[in-house]
């Protein structure tokens, strides 16, 4: 894998072993799974958010407007044309892909180029959701935005809640963020109403649509399924802070604070994967059940999971 570092990608043997359920934290020597993960110096930049279409279009957003690309081969930088720091990236399709951040930042990436929107606020936004015709946008203190018809719009809100994540599910648009809030967004409606996870009023940090419904992670291990109107929790896992969701081929990948990954093959019976640091990861992307990317606090951006991806000299196969 080649990127744009002046270091290379760090490529460690991998040994004929699996998941383990209770891991050595912090083993990262020659025969742990911690050290099999790839692991991508790319300074000490804050990195938010990771997302992609396929395998070969992956897109990682950071502080002071940094942008990564993967294509396939390299993950090299692209010029935002903004400094101010991204929170959230969306990749509607091969073609276009969004990223939002601080002082109402909204970019936009087509035909290999990055363009910004002219702003309708200067709140920050944390997250954004996608597809060809149409996007939504949520930020702090209630601060949700629709884009249908060639237009953004100001969803009128009346809570100030802050909002970190937004996915779609049969029944349309949900955003979660503080004090455990759910709310539902209509685009077309211009319109957006809100319920309650019973029983948590913890931070939601995360989300990811999972068949009918969605998964919300969240404060002191919260992990929910979520699909019409009702919340099922998960148990099982830690009391760590979860603050990224994604999930391929059933397997349901999340991720959170000082390294802490976790794998729950159809959403059930966590098994957690060790990582080389602790490092806080704050967003993840299941390309597929072989290839996943994880990025957070201080530079981190890993790729795996080990124990199936294979690495050596010639890299990744």
């Amino acid at each position: 894998m080649r990127i744009f570092s002046l270091l290379p990608l760090l490529f460690v043997a991998t040994a004929a072993c699996d998941y383990i359920t209770v891991p050595s934290r912090g083993d990262a020597g020659p025969d742990s799974l911690a050290s099999q993960w790839e692991q991508v110096d790319a300074g000490p930049t804050n990195f938010n958010a990771v997302a992609g279409s396929a395998t070969d279009n992956v897109f990682v957003v950071g502080d002071e407007g940094t942008i990564l690309h993967w294509d396939g081969t390299a993950l090299l930088p692209e010029a935002s044309g903004t400094t101010a720091s991204l929170r959230g990236v969306a990749v509607a399709s091969d073609t276009l892909t969004y990223a939002v951040g601080e002082q109402g930042t909204i970019l936009r990436r087509q035909n290999g180029a990055w363009s910004a929107d002219v702003p309708i606020t200067n709140a920050v936004l944390n997250a954004v959701w996608a597809n060809d015709a149409s996007a939504a946008v949520v930020g702090e203190q209630g601060v949700a935005l629709a884009f249908a018809g060639g237009v953004w719009t100001i969803i009128p809100n009346p809570r100030t809640d802050n909002y970190y994540a937004i996915t779609n599910s049969n029944d349309g648009l949900d955003i979660v963020g503080s004090l455990g809030v759910v709310s539902h967004v209509d685009i077309t409606a211009g319109s957006i109403s809100a319920a309650s996870l019973p029983g948590y009023t913890k931070l939601l940090a995360g989300a990811t649509r999972w068949a009918t419904g969605a998964y919300f992670v969240g404060v002191e291990g919260g992990f929910f399924f979520w699909a019409a109107g009702t919340a099922t929790q998960v148990e099982g896992l830690p009391e760590v802070f979860l603050h990224g969701v994604s999930v391929a081929d059933g397997d349901v990948w999340v991720v959170g604070n000082q390294g802490f990954v976790a794998k729950l093959p159809g959403g059930q019976n966590p098994t957690i994967v060790p990582t080389p640091d602790q490092r806080w990861l704050v967003s993840v992307y299941a390309a597929s059940s072989s290839d996943l990317w994880i990025v957070g606090r201080s530079g981190a951006i890993l790729r795996g999971p080990p124990g199936v991806r294979v690495v050596g000299d010639g890299g990744v196969r």
